[in-house]
């Protein structure tokens, strides 16, 4: 395992130097807290990609290059084709999670009146709870997404307005864009080509930065590497035994929304694809002794980190996906300026968690029933978020399908990922458990 030596770490210190404004006080906290991290854990190029993420924002500030806040939902390549520095604001929001230290903010919310609703998400609020005590990163414009759920497009409606930075919001089409497909619409891929032209558009105005198509294209083709080293890697992930811990996945995802169309993600995507393939190679499983594979056809329990590693060792059960961490998008053409155009609508359409739950149930149906088949899952655990009412739904009927069409048998039940006050962690364990000792082995 290679750690941060002592000369990167000292560089990195270095860099986070100073002051970064009052508004970053969160973001350079967060910055230090990885940096700690690094020097205790594997350093590779996704946390090195994390720390350059970090640094940019202070460092685009002193360098006035204009900074574009974006939802987990919509990767970055456009912005760096224009030479803006993005920030995925969910980093904020879901990454203070991991360390209980979102609850504080959600609870403000709650206090001003703001989203004691059970059909308001806990991923995008606490960002609301910071921005009115002034301790949010404030970018100079905002982009956000139609889709998943009504609750996030809400939410950045909201720090739009307590802000006051300009914002263009992406109409995701309900409709699929493959002639091959029951729901598919003539209209959708033009539809969602013309809103990327309409946004380029808007950034040129606002930034007085010009969109360049030679470097529009190189991004595409960087984005489309990167899809390729994914598509490899989901492949290598059907081995048995799974070659990859659990985690894994939600680290390929985070590069493709934080740094989609950079080299760094290129870097990033083969260097988890080497891994799985020399280990695939070798018969080498990331559980010892793997017994029970796992479909997690939703989001991770942000506020537990250690959840997936104690299935692997109390169960010796791996986790093969996340709904988020298993990247669907497929490599395109981009051979000319239209298809990368193509491409990224279809990028946006197909993305985790997007491709999913827009459209007709039989979407995430048919996807699911797929994915158990393929990657020879023994069981479906769903712990579903309480504010995701319509995902829910969608995951009782597809785990009827499931048990109907292969006999695997599914666990859902409702939490808060994002808050250990309404579920334990202690509890959640419980409940899987039981699952696995009655219900799987």
């Amino acid at each position: 395992m290679i750690k941060l030596d002592d000369e990167e770490f000292q560089k990195y210190k270095k860099l986070g130097r100073g002051s970064w404004g009052k508004d970053l006080v969160m973001w350079k906290t967060m910055y230090t807290g990885l940096l700690a991290q690094a020097r205790t854990q594997e350093f590779n190029p996704f946390t090195e990609m994390l720390l350059n993420n970090f640094l940019d924002i202070p460092k685009a500030r002193k360098e006035g290059i204009p900074v574009i806040m974006h939802p987990f939902n919509y990767e970055p390549g456009l912005f760096f084709a224009m030479k803006l520095v993005p920030l995925m604001q969910e980093i904020i929001s879901v990454g203070l999670a991991y360390v209980h230290m979102n609850e504080p903010y959600i609870d403000f919310t709650n206090k001003v009146g703001y989203g004691d609703n059970p059909t308001i998400c806990n991923a995008q609020r606490p960002f609301i709870s910071l921005v009115m005590q002034g301790a949010a990163p404030i970018p100079d414009l905002l982009l956000f997404l139609s889709t998943p759920c009504n609750s996030l497009s809400m939410s950045y409606q909201v720090y739009q307005y307590l802000s006051k930075i300009q914002s263009f919001n992406i109409d995701v089409p309900y409709w699929a864009y493959s002639q091959e497909n029951e729901f598919y619409d003539e209209k959708t891929m033009e539809y969602m080509i013309n809103q990327s032209k309409n946004l380029i558009s808007w950034l040129e105005d606002k930034t007085n930065y010009k969109f360049e198509e030679d470097s529009f294209q190189q991004t595409m083709r960087l984005t489309n590497q990167a899809r390729e080293y994914i598509l490899e890697f989901n492949e290598l992930l059907k081995t048995v035994p799974c070659p990859m811990p659990s985690m894994t996945g939600m680290a390929i995802f985070n590069t493709m929304v934080i740094r989609g169309g950079s080299p760094e993600a290129v870097k990033t995507t083969k260097y988890f694809r080497d891994i799985a393939a020399e280990n695939a190679k070798n018969g080498i499983g990331a559980v010892p002794d793997e017994k029970i594979r796992i479909a997690w056809p939703y989001t991770h329990v942000f506020f537990d980190q250690e959840l997936l590693p104690w299935l692997e060792k109390t169960h010796n059960a791996v986790v093969i996906m996340d709904l988020l961490g298993h990247y669907k998008v497929l490599p395109h053409d981009t051979s000319t300026t239209e298809k990368c155009f193509e491409s990224l609508a279809m990028g946006t359409l197909d993305a985790s968690m997007v491709g999913k739950c827009r459209g007709p149930m039989e979407y995430y149906v048919k996807y699911l029933v797929n994915y158990v088949k393929d990657y020879k899952i023994d069981a479906v655990i769903m712990p579903m978020h309480m504010a995701c009412k319509h995902v829910y739904t969608m995951g009782m009927v597809a785990s009827e399908a499931i048990r109907e069409e292969t006999g695997v048998p599914s666990l859902i039940f409702g939490c808060d990922s994002y808050d250990s006050r309404e579920v334990t962690s202690e509890e959640l364990r419980q409940k899987i458990s039981e699952f696995i000792n009655q219900v799987v082995i």
